[in-house]
C-alpha cells in the first residue's frame, strides 16, 4: 500500500471521507496494485463500480480491474472483480461466529489479502470471497447450488443463476432457476443463519396469516435455500399502473393487515434500533460523504428529534423492521385486475422483532415517497398514494410522529445513495416529511 494514506483524524465523519478518499481516489491505484502484485498479477487499469459506505461502520468500495499475469506473448490479461474495505479482521471472526477477542484464526481465507503500511490496514479481496461471507463462493457457484438442491430434495436440473442483490461483508441474494421453478440463494453472515431459519420457522403453519418464503436447506457457512413464494410484489405494482390510477393502486389498509399478522412470537426476539434511533450517524454520513451542508443536516435533525422526542411511539409490538413495498408480496389469485389485490406474503423477515408499529408504517411510507425521485414520469401519481397511507396509517400512529419517522428511514436513503445527486433528491423528500412533521 503506499505510504501517502491520509492520516487518521478523531471525528467519525472526518474519518470516513478520509477512508472514502483513499478507496475511491488515485490511492486506490496503489492499494489494488498491491493487492494484485501478492496474486503475481499486474494491475493495468481499474474503475470504481460501487460505494458501499455504512454510517459509523466499514467503507467498502467494489471496482472492476484488468489484471495481467505473465510477460511478453504469454502474458493473460482479464477482467476481475475487486473489493476492498476499511473493516477489521476482527469484524470477519465476529460475523463467521469464531474466536474470541485474541483470537487470530479464522480472520481470512482464499482470495483476500491484506495490506499494512502502519498507519491502516485494508482488505481487499476477489469476488466471491468475502471475507465476512464464506457461503458466498458456494452459493455463486452453479455446480454447488446443484448440489445443496439435491440435497433439499429438488433434484431438477439448475438452469440459471443470477445474482440478485449483493451487499458486501452483509449479504447476498441470487435466484437459481430450475426445471421445477425458482428458488432463492441467500447467503448470509454465518453468525446470523440460526437467527434468519428461526425467524422463517415462525411463520410455518399459519394459513390464515401472512405468510414469509419457506427455508429449504441450509449450512453453517451461511447459505439459506428458499423457495419462492408467487406474486408481485407491491413495488411491481405501482410501477406497472398508470399514474392517474397509482394513488388506488393498493389499500393502505392491506399493509396495516400485514403489520397484524405477523407471529406474534417475534416479540421475544432481539430488538434492533429504529431508523430515528440512528438519525446521527445517517447525518454524518450524509456530510462526510456526499459534502451536504452542516447547517442543512442540523435543521432536519433538529426537526426531527423535536418531533420524536415530544412523541408517543405505542407499545412494543411484532414488526417487520423492513416492511417496504418491495418485501409485500400480492395474493396472486387477488391480482387479476378485477378488484383491489390482497398483501398475501412478505420477504425478508431477517429484521423480524419488536419494535414499533410506527417505524415499520414510516418504513413503508418513506419507501413509496422516494419513489418519484428515482423516476419521475414512472412514478407521478405516486404521492397521492403517499398521502392516504399517511391519511390511514394517521389513525393507529400519531400523525406528526408517522411523518418525522419517515423523514428518519429517507435519510438513510440519502445517505447509502449512489451519488450526491440521489442524496439529494432523497434528502429533499426527508426535508418535506420533516416540514410536515411540524404542520399537523
Amino acid at each position: 500500500m503506499p505510504t501517502t494514506v491520509p492520516a487518521a483524524v478523531p471525528s467519525a465523519p472526518a474519518e470516513h471521507r478520509a477512508w472514502l478518499d483513499l478507496l475511491t481516489g488515485d490511492a486506490a491505484d496503489g492499494v489494488l496494485s498491491a493487492a494484485l502484485a501478492a496474486d503475481d498479477a499486474v494491475l493495468e487499469s481499474w474503475s470504481v463500480r460501487q460505494v458501499h459506505a455504512r454510517p459509523g461502520a466499514e467503507v467498502t468500495a467494489a471496482y472492476e480491474v484488468v489484471a495481467r499475469r505473465g510477460a511478453g506473448d504469454a502474458a493473460v490479461r482479464a477482467p476481475e472483480h475487486l473489493f476492498a474495505t476499511s473493516a477489521p479482521a476482527s469484524a470477519f471472526r465476529r460475523a463467521r461466529g469464531v474466536g474470541g477477542p485474541g483470537d487470530r484464526s479464522g480472520a481470512l481465507g482464499p482470495g483476500i489479502v491484506r495490506l499494512d503500511d502502519g498507519e491502516r490496514v485494508v482488505h481487499v479481496w476477489r469476488h466471491p470471497h468475502d471475507p465476512a461471507l464464506p457461503g458466498l463462493a458456494a452459493g455463486s457457484t452453479p455446480s454447488r447450488v446443484e448440489e445443496r438442491l439435491r440435497t433439499a430434495g429438488a433434484d431438477a436440473p439448475l438452469l440459471s443463476l443470477e445474482t440478485v442483490t449483493y451487499r458486501p461483508l452483509r449479504r447476498a441474494v441470487l435466484r437459481a432457476r430450475t426445471g421445477a421453478g425458482a428458488v432463492y440463494v441467500k447467503v448470509v453472515r454465518p453468525a446470523r443463519v440460526d437467527d434468519l431459519v428461526r425467524r422463517h420457522a415462525l411463520f410455518a403453519g399459519r394459513p390464515r396469516s401472512v405468510a414469509a418464503p419457506r427455508v429449504l436447506s441450509w449450512s453453517a457457512d451461511g447459505v439459506v435455500v428458499l423457495e419462492e413464494v408467487p406474486g408481485a410484489s407491491v413495488a411491481a405494482l405501482v410501477a406497472r399502473t398508470p399514474a392517474e390510477d397509482q394513488p388506488t393502486c393498493v389499500d393502505p389498509a392491506e399493509i396495516l393487515r400485514v403489520t397484524t399478522g405477523l407471529p406474534r412470537a417475534g416479540l421475544a426476539l432481539p430488538r434492533r434500533p429504529a431508523w430515528a434511533d440512528r438519525l446521527r450517524h445517517y447525518l454524518d454520513a450524509l456530510a462526510a460523504v456526499h459534502g451536504v451542508d452542516d447547517a442543512r443536516l442540523e435543521a432536519l435533525g433538529g426537526a426531527v428529534a423535536d418531533v420524536v422526542a415530544a412523541g408517543d411511539p405505542g407499545p412494543l409490538v411484532v414488526t417487520h423492521g423492513d416492511l417496504h413495498a418491495a418485501n409485500l408480496l400480492l395474493d396472486p389469485a387477488t391480482d387479476d385486475g378485477r378488484a383491489r389485490p390482497r398483501i398475501g406474503a412478505v420477504l425478508d423477515v431477517d429484521t423480524l422483532g419488536p419494535g414499533h408499529l410506527v417505524d415499520d408504517l414510516a418504513c413503508s411510507v418513506a419507501h413509496l415517497a422516494v419513489l418519484p425521485v428515482l423516476d419521475p414520469r414512472g412514478y407521478a401519481g405516486v404521492d397521492g398514494l403517499v398521502e392516504r397511507c399517511l391519511a390511514e396509517f394517521g389513525r393507529v400512529a400519531e400523525p406528526a410522529l408517522l411523518r418525522a419517522r419517515a423523514a428518519a428511514v429517507v435519510a438513510s436513503l440519502a445517505a447509502g445513495a449512489e451519488d450526491a445527486a440521489g442524496a439529494e433528491g432523497f434528502l429533499v423528500v426527508a426535508e418535506r416529511l420533516a416540514a410536515a412533521a411540524t404542520e399537523v
